[in-house]
């Protein structure tokens, strides 16, 4: 998240392809990642975010549609298994934070509570 935050498109597909994201025979743009990416990760790339059933919508809805570039390039993508659960989790939570129409500084939240998410220095 923090690389796709910075813009760099490339080491973003680096990383996907080194955790399994992306199949090392598997040609992708790296822009077109990061474009993919972005809408998902507009919680934690503003000071505050509100989740919400709207919000929660047009992303399944742009990631589910086939005519969607989203949906097609999803295609390409790979969810190793170890990644499962927590991705598993991940939506659940964010399910739960749509419902309640939560609002907070996420991005605040993760560079104190994830591993690497941080600037460092």
């Amino acid at each position: 998240m923090r690389l796709a935050l910075a813009g760099d498109a490339q080491a973003v597909v680096d990383g996907l392809r080194d955790e399994g994201f992306i199949k090392r025979d598997e040609s992708i743009d790296a822009e077109a990642v990061l474009g993919f990416l972005r809408p998902m990760i507009e919680p934690v790339a503003v000071e505050r975010f509100r989740f919400t059933r709207s919000w929660l919508r047009g992303e399944a809805t742009r990631l589910a549609n086939p005519r969607s570039p989203a949906y097609q390039l999803g295609r390409k993508l790979n969810l190793p298994p170890s990644y499962l659960l927590i991705h598993r989790v991940t939506l659940g939570s964010i399910g739960v934070l749509c419902q309640l129409e939560a609002e907070a500084g996420y991005r605040e939240i993760l560079e104190e509570w994830l591993p690497g998410f941080a600037p460092v220095g």
